[in-house]
């Protein structure tokens, strides 16, 4: 099941970021630590997590209890319904 970021839990809001720890906003605790020393990380302005959430849309188990296994990428926020 395919749910929009702005349409998480907080549980699913939490299993979210955690899971993406490589995404490039401001209010990632652990962004600097993941691009440090890469040659071409992201140039493109900071946003906040709140945005990046409702701009993509995640891969859920049917009951919503947790993340996909099979699918280890997020998908543009239309894409949901």
């Amino acid at each position: 099941m395919l749910i929009r970021g702005d349409r998480l839990t907080q549980q699913q809001r939490n299993l979210v970021l955690a899971a993406f720890g490589y995404r490039w906003t401001r209010d990632n605790p652990v962004r600097e630590r993941w691009w440090r020393g890469i040659e071409g990380k992201p140039t493109i302005p900071l946003i906040s997590d709140d945005q990046w959430l409702r701009d993509h849309a995640f891969h859920f188990v049917k009951d919503g209890s947790r993340m996909m296994r099979t699918r280890h990428h997020a998908e543009p926020a239309y894409m949901a319904h």
